[in-house]
This record gives structure tokens, C-alpha cells and sequence, in this order.
């Protein structure tokens, strides 16, 4: 009996000796995934179905397919990461308008009610409450 050759860029991966470990990496990849599967298939170009079968080990997406699949999460990952550091920058913006808020109307008696409500509420959601 002839022996099965592997490609050599198949062989290089050191994927065809254990595919199934690749693979149930790949099945966690998706079940964790910042997006849906709808919108995961739309950026690979396969279908909704196919990723959700890739997902629950029914079939198993080519080399190129989990590339796409990994670089589009990449992309996605990138630009949550950018909104992330716009809102922390927005937060130390607002967290730093209240502390001087605060020192500027420490010892005042005409200071608004309402502002002093809203200024206490935003602390206790910030976490800042003294």
C-alpha cells in the first residue's frame, strides 16, 4: 500500500498530526467571538449555516477559511479596542470635570441643587462616591 503523502505547506502547519486539537481551537475561537455568526460568514464569504457548523464540529473550514475568520476577528478586536481608549479618555475627561466641580463650589450656598444631584450621581456610577 502506497503511503499518503502530505503537502508540504500542510506539513509545515504541523496540522495533520493533530487536526482535531486545530480544529476544537477553531470551535472555541467561534463560540467566543465579538460578533455574530452572520457577520463573521458575511466578512469570510460562506454562509451563516456553514459557520455554525464549523462551530458545533459538523464540518471544518479550509486553511484559509480560519485565516480569513481569525484576521476579521482581529480587525474587529482592533476597533474595540480604539472605543475602548475613547471612552477611557472620556471617562478621565468626566472624572476630572467633577473633581473640579467640586473644588470650585466647596463652600458655596448658591450652588444648584439639580447640578449637585447629577454631580453625586455620576460619581456613585463611576464608582468615585466619597
Amino acid at each position: 500500500m502506497a503511503e499518503a503523502r502530505v503537502p508540504m505547506w500542510y506539513a509545515a502547519t504541523g496540522l495533520h498530526g493533530d487536526n482535531q486539537r486545530v480544529y476544537d481551537a477553531f470551535q472555541e475561537f467561534l463560540h467566543n467571538l465579538p460578533m455574530s455568526y452572520t457577520d463573521l460568514a458575511a466578512c469570510v464569504g460562506v454562509s451563516q449555516p456553514a459557520v455554525s457548523r464549523w462551530a458545533t464540529n459538523v464540518t471544518h473550514p479550509s486553511l484559509q477559511e480560519m485565516s480569513e475568520a481569525v484576521g476579521v476577528v482581529r480587525n474587529c478586536i482592533d476597533e474595540i479596542q480604539a472605543n475602548v481608549d475613547r471612552f477611557t479618555e472620556v471617562l478621565r475627561l468626566v472624572e476630572e470635570a467633577m473633581r473640579l466641580y467640586e473644588i470650585e463650589v466647596q463652600g458655596r450656598d448658591d450652588v444648584d441643587p439639580d447640578q449637585q444631584r447629577v454631580t453625586a450621581r455620576l460619581r456613585e456610577e463611576l464608582g468615585l462616591a466619597s
